[in-house]
This record gives structure tokens, C-alpha cells and sequence, in this order.
């Protein structure tokens, strides 16, 4: 009852043909994970999703990639390896001296954090795209109040803020408690975690 890494053939790590009368759940899989789910293998494929620029429309169109690029993980109840070696797109089991090697809960689940941070970093990146006037932007930031910084920024990320003002460039000016000292920060929208 292990979860366990496989190697999967390349190009089945891009969207599957969508089936008519798929449940919702099941729209948008890759190809791997379409294989895996028809054999009734649990299957967990670290990704992300970006917005990419259409290079003649210039709409923005949300697309999936995948995180861990050649692999994914499949949730074993039973040490049932050869009906997973003949599900088409699967290359190998990852394993030493020809061992299949277990990956912990915890592992995954902390890839599944990760996952989780890529997801908000594109939600605070849209967020920061909307247009907003100064007024808009006093009222979402008042003045004195506490915002958490993305981990993102290479000098302060992760750290409490105090604002001080907001700006026309759609930034905000804040103030950050380092070393015994004050530092004044211009910020992003979308370098702007939550407020706290």
C-alpha cells in the first residue's frame, strides 16, 4: 500500500482527446493519466497551470504542464506490478537493484504543496493583471495594515509587511521590520501573498 514512481513514455504527458460523456473530474487528464485511470491504477501527476499568450489573438489561454517532466506516481495497494507495466505509456517502475522503491505519504504530499504554491503564484499573478485605479487600491490596502509578502521575493518573501501607501503603478509601498531595523519595499500586486 505504497505509492511508487514510474517512467512514462514520451508524449503521453500532454492532454489526452476528450471523451464525450467524461465525468468533470476526468476532463482536461493527459494521456498517462487517462491509461492509468481506464486499468484502475490511482495515479498522481505533479503540474501546474500557466497563462499562456496566443501568439495571433493575444488572449490569454490556461494551459497544464507537468511539474516532474517523464514521471509520475501510482498509489499501489497491492504490489501488483505487472498489470502496471502493461498499461500503455508506462516505460518503468523506478527502483534499486531491481526493487521497486517506495515513496513515503510524505513525499508526496509535500510535492503536492508545492503544487499547491504554483497554483496561488498564478492566482496572485491574474490578480495583479486586473486594472485597478489608486482609490481602488487605498481601499483593498488601508493604511497600517499587516500583508504577508510572497516567497517569491528574493529579498523580503515570506515576511509581514506594514502598508504605507498605495501607488499609480499599481504597487504598494510598505514598510518591513529587518534586523532591528526598518526597510521601505514598493511591492507588486502580484508579489502581494494575502493579507493578514
Amino acid at each position: 500500500m505504497s505509492w511508487y514512481a514510474i517512467k512514462t513514455r514520451p508524449g503521453t504527458q500532454r492532454p489526452a482527446t476528450p471523451r464525450i460523456g467524461a465525468p468533470e473530474e476526468r476532463k482536461g487528464e493527459f494521456i498517462i493519466e487517462r491509461n492509468l485511470r481506464d486499468a484502475d491504477i490511482e495515479i498522481y501527476m505533479p503540474s501546474f497551470r500557466k497563462d499562456i499568450k496566443h501568439h495571433r489573438t493575444k488572449e490569454l489561454i490556461e494551459r497544464r504542464f507537468a511539474m516532474i517532466v517523464g514521471y509520475s506516481f501510482v498509489y499501489l495497494p497491492t504490489a501488483d506490478f505487472y498489470r502496471l507495466s502493461r498499461v500503455d505509456g508506462v516505460t518503468s517502475i523506478l527502483g534499486v537493484a531491481g526493487y521497486p522503491t517506495r515513496i513515503s505519504n510524505f513525499d508526496v504530499e509535500s510535492i503536492r504543496d508545492a503544487e499547491a504554491m504554483a497554483g496561488a503564484a498564478l492566482e496572485r499573478e491574474r490578480d495583479a493583471r486586473q486594472k485597478r485605479s489608486r482609490k481602488q487600491l487605498q481601499d483593498e490596502f488601508p493604511k497600517d495594515v499587516t500583508i504577508r509578502i510572497a516567497p517569491e521575493h528574493r529579498l523580503v518573501g515570506g515576511m509581514l509587511a506594514t502598508v504605507l501607501d498605495v501607488t499609480g503603478r499599481n504597487t504598494v509601498k510598505a514598510v518591513v521590520e529587518m534586523l532591528g531595523g526598518l526597510v521601505h519595499v514598493d511591492l507588486p500586486l502580484d508579489l502581494i501573498d494575502k493579507v493578514a
